[in-house]
């Protein structure tokens, strides 16, 4: 469409209702009191009524009280006619609304520069109005003519103001005028009124752009009414939409790539989605995986930013379906159901690295999958944390000066107690299972930690042995494995040795006084 074209859907003169609006609110500030003294006598002209008086009380240049005109009652700032004006002007940014001229369907909005000049002879000052953009919204289509040239897109007139003249040029949008001017148009319906407060709540919008959404997609009015604003306002803000809505679809179905049962689960239990949730619903049914709507919910964020970066390492370590799973099981725990689904990815992910510091192998479920992750992770927090303590590391190191009684070797075997901190946690990489977890027990006396060893490998870990009392708790090999046959006979052989043989010394020193 040619700018010769579409001028002819505006009307040609400014309406009573704009300069209305203009004078009472764009330019409310523009509002003076012209003073100047003759032969000792104020008088003050005001800019509003265009009336002259004398002022009771002497005024000042610029005071910072503004001055009330005792025939318009408007309040005014104080200026001295004598003084130099000559970069003296106030202006503002309007964006107004009106229906097309010659076609009932249609509206149109210009975003009008208005400005009073006060360089020149201030009792003649009138409003100066400078149309600098026209739109024209059509069922189906929209135009945009910035200084009367077409513009491939349509763009925010205030956003172009902002750059050109900076944050401080004020701009001015009214409800009620755009509310009369959809009026019996097809926009009346489109749901404009809840797009006109943005985050940011100091940015005014010229709703240009929802309006070319809605002239373009007339999905827009029923994604409103159904509770995914958050499609169309991704849309203003400029975000993605991930491809999840086929806006030019015909009907909410197809728009949202959606079957009539799971919109109806969307409407009974009012669900409201984000686009990236939306679209990752939709990814995880194309794949088949195991995801409801109410799924997408809580943890559609995977599909994309740090939470699909968290999520693309976990699907190194496990199937979609399984890390999927998990971590919708691990979302229903009270710490991370409000919004916590970075918190729970993340925590995850440090987890896992705290498992491969540990030597706890990924490739089992029940390292890579803890039932309650938050509690595991930080119990396995506070393992590192030992595990680099040297204090605690002291601890063992006395204390394994004294555990050489349990020194003890038979048939290519030998069995003493763990001398380090590191030789602990070395001992749990080596043979993938936890006894690190017992290295603040073993310091304090809770526990006896003793190592099994060949006796031609003396270095290297074979079993793991926590003895309490005088009573073997466990004993575990690689993976955990169990004792076999000739590791529980040299294992008996210890406890027979050291306790059993002590005790029958002491019955026989009480019962005979010799021991046997």
């Amino acid at each position: 469409m040619e700018f010769k074209d579409a001028i002819k859907h505006f009307p040609e003169k400014i309406s009573r209702s704009l300069v209305r609006f203009v004078t009472e609110t764009a330019l409310k500030d523009s509002r003076y009191l012209f003073i100047k003294t003759f032969n000792g006598i104020q008088s003050a002209y005001c800019t509003y009524c265009k009336k002259q008086h004398y002022p009771e009380i002497k005024l000042k240049h610029k005071q910072l009280l503004r001055v009330e005109c005792p025939h318009c009652k408007s309040k005014c700032k104080v200026r001295a006619s004598g003084l130099g004006r000559k970069y003296m002007m106030d202006r503002a940014a309007v964006v107004w609304y009106e229906k097309s001229v010659i076609d009932r369907d249609s509206i149109v909005a210009r975003i009008i520069e208005v400005r009073r000049d006060y360089s020149g002879d201030y009792t003649k000052v009138e409003t100066e109005y400078n149309t600098q953009a026209h739109y024209l919204f059509q069922p189906g289509k929209s135009f945009y003519f910035s200084y009367e040239r077409l513009c491939a897109k349509v763009r925010s007139g205030f956003d172009e103001i902002g750059t050109r003249y900076g944050t401080s040029f004020p701009r001015f949008m009214s409800l009620p005028n755009i509310r009369r001017a959809v009026k019996g148009t097809p926009f009346q319906y489109s749901t404009w009124e809840h797009y006109t407060e943005y985050k940011n709540p100091r940015y005014v919008t010229d709703m240009v752009e929802f309006f070319d959404l809605a002239s373009r997609y007339p999905c827009v009015e029923y994604l409103t009414k159904i509770g995914f604003k958050d499609f169309v306002w991704a849309k203003l803000y400029r975000d993605p939409t991930y491809g999840a809505i086929h806006w030019h679809g015909n009907n909410l179905l197809k728009v949202l790539r959606l079957s009539k049962t799971e919109l109806r689960e969307i409407r009974k239990c009012n669900i409201v989605l984000t686009p990236k949730k939306l679209r990752f619903y939709q990814y995880a049914r194309k794949r088949g995986l195991p995801i409801s709507i109410k799924d997408a919910k809580v943890i559609g964020d995977m599909y994309d930013g740090q939470e699909n970066v968290y999520f693309k390492d976990a699907c190194k370590f496990a199937p979609e379906e399984v890390v999927i799973k998990y971590v919708i099981k691990q979302m229903k725990k009270d710490h991370y159901q409000n919004g916590g689904l970075y918190n729970m990815l993340s925590d995850w992910r440090d987890y896992r690295d705290e498992c491969k510091e540990l030597g706890m192998s990924l490739k089992e479920d029940r390292y890579l999958f803890p039932n309650d992750l938050r509690k595991t992770h930080m119990e396995l927090s506070k393992r590192i944390k030992l595990k680099n303590n040297p204090a605690i590391d002291l601890e063992i190191r006395n204390r394994a000066a004294g555990l050489k009684k349990y020194m003890f070797q038979r048939d290519g075997l030998l069995i003493r107690a763990i001398t380090s901190l590191e030789e602990l946690y070395d001992e749990g990489i080596e043979l993938n299972h936890c006894v690190g977890r017992y290295a603040e027990h073993y310091a304090k006396g809770r526990v006896i930690i003793l190592c099994i060893r060949e006796e031609s490998k003396p270095e290297v870990p074979f079993y793991t042995v926590e003895l309490k009392g005088s009573k073997i708790m466990q004993c575990r090999g690689f993976e955990n494995c169990d004792m076999t046959p000739e590791v529980e006979e040299f294992v008996d052989g210890f406890i027979s040795t050291k306790f059993v043989v002590r005790k029958n010394v002491r019955k026989s020193k009480n019962n005979e006084g010799v021991a046997v």
